[in-house]
């Protein structure tokens, strides 16, 4: 029997015809956080002038009245307020030296200074020059046991510093490069100061990591020879006034009309030039200091982190002059202030850009060192050797 639908297929089912998908597509790939940017910790100091000169002025009248023995503990009192109150990252360091260590080798160093005056002084050359053979062929080896010093009671956040440098390489960069500056008639001067920074930097450690430095001597010749131009300049300005006023002196002179205001008018026209030309002079270590700090922590690094230093050389040269200022006309009294201005100042204008934070750092081990090399540095008066950092 035929179906009443012909085509139609009894019994049959029709297949279901589904619409194409598209192809699968992939998940995205699972990619890692990035890498988040440098933070930049800026320093501060917290210090005031009235809080340090209570510990300044007490520190004072117990050396006098000890004769210097309360000297040890007036310097760990003074250090413990500076580190206390310069902070980065909202956490101050800390100065974790004793007094008894830096009095004995305050004691040490000081008999070694007296004995370089005393013999100087009452004509005992051949003594005079045995010790100052001596201070010269040890002060690689005082500043290495002086920057060990400074840095293994130097401290932030419970870490301290070290300084792993040995003193081999403490006399090429403070004795043997030296050397070379004398035949050169100081034209090296840039290529000991990179070298010794290069000492001092690489030579410190701090939470696990090694400080780096990678210094450019054409840098460090850009403010050398800005000196040089600046001490040319005052000479000439110096000479030329004295010329100038000796040639009207003369002529004036000649004419018969020499008298009490010529002259008193001549002497103050010498004392301008040589005056401006000396306070030239006297600014010119201020700047070369200034600057070369700042190229030093410029080309400084800790692991990943860097350095920033903005210090001005005008501003350096202006604090110089106004604290001397103010320190001569109140007969001392303003060293206190003075002294938490630069330290507000120079925390001001420094920095580190931290990568991933300042959270990663390790504690290392580390023994006692001896305070003998830090104060002969003291004693024998060398700001130029910059003993820590």
């Amino acid at each position: 029997m035929q179906s009443e639908h012909p085509g139609a297929d009894d019994g049959a089912l029709q297949p279901t015809v589904l619409p194409s998908l598209p192809p699968a597509v992939p998940p995205p790939p699972v990619l890692p956080p990035p890498i988040p940017g440098p933070v930049r910790h800026g320093f501060v100091f917290t210090g005031r002038a009235g809080e340090y000169f209570g510990i300044w002025f007490v520190n004072i009248v117990l050396t006098v009245l000890t004769l210097g023995i309360y000297s040890a503990w007036a310097k760990v009192r003074t250090e413990r307020y500076f580190y206390g109150n310069t902070r980065v990252g909202g956490t101050p360091f800390e100065y974790l030296a004793k007094p008894l260590p830096i009095l004995i080798g305050r004691l040490i160093a000081y008999t070694l200074a007296a004995g370089l005056a005393l013999s100087w002084h009452y004509q005992l050359f051949a003594l005079w020059g045995g010790l100052f053979a001596l201070t010269v062929l040890a002060l690689p080896f005082v500043v290495q046991r002086a920057m060990r010093f400074r840095a293994r009671y130097s401290a932030w956040r419970g870490l301290r510093f070290r300084f792993v440098d040995g003193v081999y390489e403490a006399y090429v960069a403070f004795l043997v490069k030296p050397l070379a500056w004398i035949p050169s008639f100081g034209l090296l001067a840039p290529w000991v100061r990179l070298g010794q920074h290069d000492y001092i930097v690489r030579g410190h450690r701090f939470g696990g990591l090694r400080f780096n430095f990678t210094g450019d001597l054409g840098r460090y010749y850009i403010p050398f020879l800005i000196s040089m131009g600046i001490a040319f300049g005052a000479y000439v300005l110096m000479f030329a006034g004295i010329i100038v006023v000796s040639v009207i002196g003369a002529m004036l002179g000649g004419d018969g009309k020499s008298g009490a205001e010529p002259a008193t008018s001549a002497l103050v026209a010498i004392f301008v030039p040589v005056v401006l030309g000396y306070l030239a002079l006297l600014a010119i270590p201020v700047f070369l200091r200034t600057r070369y700090t700042n190229l030093m922590w410029e080309y400084s690094s800790l692991g990943p982190h860097r350095f920033e230093s903005t210090l001005r050389s005008r501003d350096m040269i202006w604090l110089f002059f106004s604290n001397s200022v103010a320190i001569l006309l109140t007969l001392g009294l303003a060293y206190p202030w003075t002294a938490c201005r630069v330290a507000r100042y120079r925390a001001a204008h420094f920095a580190i850009w931290a990568y991933g934070g300042l959270d990663g750092f390790g504690a290392e081990g580390g023994g006692k060192e001896g305070a003998t090399g830090a104060e002969l540095v003291e004693a024998l008066e060398m700001p130029w050797v910059d003993i820590g950092l």
